[in-house]
């Protein structure tokens, strides 16, 4: 196994001097003030970054304190006690990304994750949509943010940086008094509001843009595009997007269409207060522009080499104005292409604004980019215990997660310190060879040479880690 080039450090200073400069916030109140246990606290961040990395199936108070040979409470304390700012910390990360990381390339990408439970009590516990087994389901639900860079040639080589994590409460946790017990049990500060999935989505790239986190556009699925309000506010700060949207919902008609001017009508009634198209323009979806389109309309693109061959696929846009209101034949002021693919198991469309001068090439290759975020969950389960938070408070929900946030942030620095090697290694690879450079040093300090230690934190991963 090939492991971390570390030079003198072990993991556990690599984590520290990562760590180091966030000390202020694992210490300081936004006021300025600290407690009588800061120093405790600092103490365990670094902690319960290593305790995330550690293998083991079970991330949880106890298993990262029989890990680590801490106090189960000391750990519980820190997520669900502690007075640390979990704002400050996702702050750091939007305001710190390493040089070998940001990049005006990055795409800002927006979705949410859902985090299965049983019972009602943990904060945010509803049955709504579960993303990651396509049914409703009882689950928390939160919405984030990453920075995801492409790799220059390869899928796998594009680097994910997280940039935050809030909690979605749905209306009824917010708003009716038979959730008022339940919300004092989670000690839900009392001036949070209900805000929508996509509210929440804008908030985190507000934070972002005024970090100036380097960026070319805003991306996001169908979830999150379908929704007016969120483009309305991506272009009022003039933020290009790439957003999915339902092949059959969103009604357009050609750019090049005339539009009746304010103020003159067809002489029937009061003329139009908005731009309207003509009478006799029917506007279309993606899916009746295809139902017109031949076989020679279609362009083969390959937007990346993946594992085992050239991601390609059939693609088609077009310029596109935004219908805002059929019946009364409105139109928006939204002007942009629309990106159709014929995929094998179904069409998939995104309307694309402020990328006016990008090629189609450019376009295909952002459009799935998207992939990134998915990925980003999946590696934050299944490596590093995102879902396994077993408090139920508001507090040391965020605490966790922003953790999470924290030590992906750490793994992903490590591996972009790579990036003079041809190829990237997984996320996963990564986390594996810190837990064995980990092994390995334990095994020395017990006294055995470096090349029995090896193998000795080989065997201790290969029998520990699911990843």
């Amino acid at each position: 196994m090939n492991s971390v080039s570390f030079g003198m450090r072990t993991p556990k200073t690599a984590i520290r001097r990562f760590l180091a400069s966030l000390r202020g916030a694992f210490t300081t109140r936004p006021d300025g003030s600290t407690w009588s246990r800061a120093a405790n606290t600092w103490n365990v961040a670094p902690a319960y970054v290593e305790g995330l990395i550690r293998p083991g199936s079970h991330k949880t108070f106890r298993g990262i304190g029989k890990r680590l040979a801490i106090n189960e409470h000391r750990i519980r304390r820190f997520i669900s006690e502690s007075p640390w700012e979990y704002e400050a910390v996702q702050n750091h990360l939007n305001q710190q990304i390493p040089e070998t990381i940001a990049s005006p390339a990055a795409m800002l990408i927006v979705d949410d994750v859902d985090m299965l439970k049983q019972g009602h009590h943990s904060v945010g516990v509803k049955r709504q949509y579960a993303g990651s087994i396509g049914k409703i389901a009882s689950c928390q639900v939160g919405v984030d943010l990453v920075a995801a860079v492409p790799g220059e040639a390869r899928n796998a080589d594009q680097i994910t940086w997280p940039l935050g994590l809030e909690l979605y409460l749905p209306r009824k946790w917010v708003e009716d008094d038979e959730f008022e017990d339940r919300r004092q049990q989670c000690d839900i500060p009392e001036d949070i509001r209900f805000r929508t999935k996509p509210e929440i989505a804008i908030g985190l790239v507000s934070r972002a843009r005024k970090a100036s986190v380097p960026h070319a556009c805003v991306g996001a699925d169908s979830g999150y595009g379908k929704y007016l309000s969120f483009r309305t506010q991506l272009r009022e700060w003039n933020e290009p997007y790439i957003l999915g949207v339902r092949p059959k919902a969103l009604p357009v008609i050609p750019e090049s269409t005339p539009i009746e001017e304010l103020g003159r009508g067809s002489g029937r009634g009061r003329p139009p207060s908005e731009p309207r198209y003509p009478e006799d323009v029917i506007p279309q979806s993606a899916v009746e522009i295809c139902a017109d389109l031949d076989d020679e309309d279609w362009r083969e693109i390959t937007w990346a080499e993946g594992t085992k061959e050239p991601l390609t696929g059939r693609f088609f846009r077009t310029r596109v104005c935004v219908v805002k209101s059929v019946a009364k034949r409105r139109i928006s002021d939204e002007r942009g292409w629309l990106l159709i693919e014929d995929a094998e198991d179904k069409l998939r469309a995104w309307l694309c604004w402020g990328v006016d001068e990008w090629s189609l090439e450019e376009l295909v290759r952002y459009a799935h980019l998207r992939w990134a975020i998915e990925r980003f969950h999946e590696d934050a389960k299944q490596v590093l215990g995102l879902d396994q938070f077993e408090g139920r408070t508001w507090k040391g929900w965020h605490h966790h997660v922003t953790i999470v946030l924290l030590t992906h942030a750490f793994i992903s620095s490590e591996r972009a310190a790579q990036s003079a090697t041809a190829r990237l290694p997984p996320f996963p690879k990564v986390a594996r060879e810190l837990v064995y450079e980990m092994a390995t040093q334990i095994a020395e300090h017990k006294g055995l040479r470096r090349e029995k230690a090896r193998d000795i934190g080989a065997a201790m991963v290969r029998g520990l880690t699911d990843w």
